[in-house]
């Protein structure tokens, strides 16, 4: 049993070896990576990003103005020195796959300066567009020089039809949003989805906006696999009681049994 167990530690082991230095079959885990499930933390505060990425299964940072206002971070033209630091520090330190930031201006010109200006920050910047007309063709313009584009404030069926038609990365329906409209959003989402594998398309699409984490298992059973996932939601995620109350058991029983041996 011993044996056992320790062929299945050095297993679990290597495991862990292979995927935080990429020494060991980092081809076929960056293959299993790209195929499944991408949970995305969902604000600009280091604070949660200390508390939550640690958990080890998110993706990477999901941020809008609204999130990057709240955290306190300036916008200063014509460099931008505090979102710099904010996309090397996600990159750097806590070592993302990738960070969604919007792009800014109103013009497809100042759509696609912004967006070009936030990827030379990083390559790991998804770069976020809204789905109008103007962001529409910003996309298309920086999906041609390369940037990862994620098409966002979807809201409609016929958008994730567009968004596959560009060619974008993710396309981002907001589940709050949709709800708060008066369309059912769980169904609205599953049905874009649905226009997304009917297509044979690559984009994913991003379920933003999440109430609670049973808006995620729902998706989740429709096979949607891509979220981006509140810091409240991320610890509901985490916490469920009764796994927490057998845990307790658990740790009081082997304390009694350690003291026990003690004497």
């Amino acid at each position: 049993m011993r044996r056992a167990f320790q062929r299945v530690s050095r297993v679990i082991s290597s495991g862990f070896r292979s995927r935080r230095y990429g020494t060991i079959n980092s081809e076929k885990t960056e293959l299993k990576d790209r195929k499944d499930i991408r949970l995305y933390l969902e604000t600009a505060d280091q604070v949660d990003w200390r508390s939550l990425l640690s958990l080890g299964i998110f993706n990477g940072i999901n941020t809008n103005p609204f999130l990057i206002q709240e955290a306190g971070i300036a916008f200063s033209a014509p460099v931008y020195p505090e979102l710099r630091s904010l996309i090397r520090t996600a990159v750097d330190d806590y070592n993302v796959n990738e960070i969604f930031i919007q792009a800014w201006g109103t013009s497809k010109e100042d759509l696609v300066t912004s967006g070009l200006h936030t990827r030379m920050f990083d390559r790991h910047v998804v770069v976020a567009l809204p789905f109008t007309f103007e962001g529409t063709q910003a996309a298309a313009e920086l999906i041609d020089k390369g940037a990862n584009v994620c098409m966002t404030a979807g809201h409609a069926q016929k958008q994730a039809l567009m968004g596959s038609a560009l060619s974008a990365d993710y396309f981002a329906p907001n589940i709050s949003s949709i709800f708060a409209s008066g369309e059912d959003a769980i169904a609205e989402c599953i049905a874009m989805q649905e226009v997304i594998d009917g297509l044979e398309s690559n984009t994913r699409v991003m379920a933003t906006g999440l109430r609670n984490a049973d808006d995620l298992v729902q998706l989740s059973k429709a096979g949607i696999k891509t979220f981006s996932v509140t810091p409240s939601v991320a610890y509901e995620l985490i916490n469920q009681p009764m796994t927490c109350k057998m845990t307790d058991e658990f740790e009081r029983i082997t304390q009694t049994l350690m003291h026990a041996h003690e004497q």
